[in-house]
């Protein structure tokens, strides 16, 4: 099973060797730039510029090619909204979380956790601000990030997950909306069955 850990890993790697072939290119560029004139070089102009398109292809190839390895990409592009059976509203005011019941009444976050969802089922997160920029974060146990959004004023900020491990996951707000904010984290928000 592929988590949005493994595919982080993954990322990290293949740029960070990207990044290493980058600067020794430029290394090298800044040798030729600097080196004597009159001093015959080892290594043609030709074969730097050769070099330096294939960097460029690589990057761009590199990065198609892993656009898609991020999981949210595939949720939504693939699901369509209809299909969703699980729909969480939730509504962010004054520093604080609040579920949106099926009757639309708002109930603090703390007297309906955790909410218990389905495993390889496709949720809609829809959060709405009524007032400052928040972020939506959702975390394993061990602080790792599951997803997050930022969640933008009087806009409805949605975003389809899949969840693809069981267990419990945290939310916390990932964006600073002044100090009163900083304590924006619930415990045991979801518990994926």
């Amino acid at each position: 099973m592929v988590t949005t850990d493994i595919v982080a890993k993954g990322l990290i790697a293949m740029y960070t060797i990207y990044a290493i072939i980058a600067m020794l290119i430029i290394a090298w560029f800044g040798y030729m730039v600097t080196k004597d004139a009159n001093k015959k070089t080892f290594i043609p102009k030709s074969l730097f510029y050769s070099f330096f398109v294939i960097l460029i292809i690589i990057g761009i190839t590199l990065h198609l090619f892993t656009m898609h390895t991020l999981p949210w990409v595939k949720n939504e592009i693939k699901i369509k909204k209809p299909d969703i059976q699980q729909i969480i509203k939730i509504e962010v005011d004054s520093c604080n979380y609040y579920i949106i019941d099926k009757n639309n009444k708002r109930l603090p976050l703390d007297s309906v956790k955790p909410i218990k969802l389905k495993i390889n089922e496709p949720v809609l997160f829809d959060v709405y601000s009524n007032d400052l920029t928040y972020g939506f974060g959702l975390f394993r146990k061990n602080h790792t990030l599951v997803f997050q959004m930022q969640v933008l004023p009087l806009y409805h900020n949605e975003i389809v997950w899949v969840f693809n491990e069981k267990g419990n996951f945290d939310l916390r707000s990932t964006e600073y909306a002044g100090p009163k904010c900083i304590g924006m984290h619930t415990i045991d928000f979801i518990t994926i069955e």
